[in-house]
């Protein structure tokens, strides 16, 4: 293998790695778009609750469609996770065999009341 093919296989091979890097970060802004959306959400449903706590009216169908939003939010942020780890691949670090057993409690959404 000549110098020129050396060099353009690693050339080949860098531009891969930072199509990688990209996509990686891409995904990771989209999950955090979804965890702000879900913040938008709780934080609706935190002064639905104080209001309720309060004993002022509180809005039956506000409340559930709350509810509804933010459950359809958080399939989609675990299936985006899924979708993250499994492109990573299972040999690359952080990939989906290190990621499947270690989802730290940061990585989790908390049930309400916690």
């Amino acid at each position: 293998m000549g110098l020129m093919d050396k060099l353009t296989a690693g050339i080949e091979r860098v531009a891969e790695e930072a199509d990688k890097a990209i996509d990686k970060g891409k995904a990771k802004v989209g999950e955090m778009q979804i965890e702000m959306q879900m913040d938008g959400l709780a934080k609706k449903l935190g002064y639905l609750v104080f209001d309720f706590y309060r004993g002022r009216e509180v809005d039956q169908a506000l409340r559930q469609k709350l509810l509804d939003d933010l459950s359809q939010l958080e399939d989609r942020l675990f299936q985006a996770r899924a979708e993250a780890a499994a492109a990573s691949g299972p040999d690359a670090p952080g990939g989906a065999d290190e990621q499947a057993g270690a989802a730290s409690e940061s990585d989790r959404v908390p049930p309400f009341g916690a």
